[in-house]
């Protein structure tokens, strides 16, 4: 006859089998869709705390801290202190940038993998609901929520429901760098040496047009499991029903981890055995 100690410990690793079978069916069919897109509207500094952020774009330039992209100048110093230009220990000259985290209320993406629109989302350091945030450094990259259909370019699957999405621009030297806006255009240069200059909020917020951008669109592990109309939409559940293991899942978890059993064997056999002082019970 098991005691009730015993059975409850019985039920407990059960369940944290099934929960771990469960976990691991779900954690192995989330994916990843990866595709490309547009994105247009304006980005703009966040209104709760228009700063730069503490990350440093170097950009290489010459003596006179002018930068050229396709033989075109493109930053120039001089237009705001030739103190700005530095030159490094292997005697090239370059010009340090902070990072500009910004947020997009009229943000507009699209893709040939995506059918929706963004949905709009709270973030801790804008007031209003945003479409997309992120940050400007070496690129633009812009994260967001996308709320529709998503269509798997590789294998031609379509899921439905909310999705988190991320899209990476060119970078500031691409031939095309000039079509996103870069840390050029933010004008967010500085100096961290003496004699120190910090970077100084100039400009607000930038308009950009059919930026491309490499998207990643993630699709959460139910809505993977379930593709298509089944899987919910817009309005309704996004996830579809949740899988539960079957046996099969079961033995194969057990066969992977044959000392399961044996540890939690240690925790069933001292509930047979005198409880002494709990400072010398070393439960594994």
């Amino acid at each position: 006859m098991q005691t009730p100690i015993r059975q409850l410990l019985i039920n407990t690793i059960v369940l944290t089998i099934f929960s771990t079978v469960l976990i691991h069916k779900s954690a192995s069919a989330q994916l990843t869709v990866n595709s490309s897109g547009v994105i247009s509207g304006t980005v703009q500094l966040p209104n709760k705390n228009p700063n730069f952020n503490a990350g440093t774009t170097r950009v290489d330039t010459d003596s006179q801290g002018r930068y050229f992209r396709n033989g075109v100048l493109v930053y120039s110093a001089e237009s705001f202190n030739p103190a700005f230009v530095q030159v490094g220990n292997n005697g090239k000259y370059y010009v340090d940038f902070r990072g500009i985290p910004v947020v997009s209320v009229d943000g507009i993406l699209t893709s040939d993998a995506l059918q929706g629109d963004l949905k709009f989302t709270q973030r801790f350091n804008n007031d209003a609901p945003v479409k997309l945030w992120g940050n400007i450094q070496d690129e633009l990259v812009l994260r967001g929520n996308f709320v529709g259909t998503v269509t798997d370019p590789a294998t031609g699957k379509q899921y439905q429901g909310t999705f988190e999405v991320k899209g990476q621009g060119p970078r500031y030297s691409a031939s095309n760098g000039g079509t996103s806006p870069t840390v050029f255009d933010f004008q967010s240069q500085y100096r961290g040496t003496d004699p120190k200059i910090p970077a100084t909020v100039t400009v607000r917020s930038y308009g950009i047009t059919a930026v491309p951008v490499s998207l990643s669109i993630t699709v959460p592990a139910s809505t993977a499991t379930n593709p298509g109309a089944d899987s919910g939409g817009p309005g309704g559940n996004p996830g579809g029903p949740i899988a539960t293991p079957d046996p099969g899942d079961l033995a194969g978890l057990l066969n992977g981890n044959p000392r399961f059993f044996e540890v939690n064997r240690v925790v069933l056999d001292l509930q047979d055995s005198p409880i002494g002082p709990k400072s010398r019970i070393l439960l594994r």
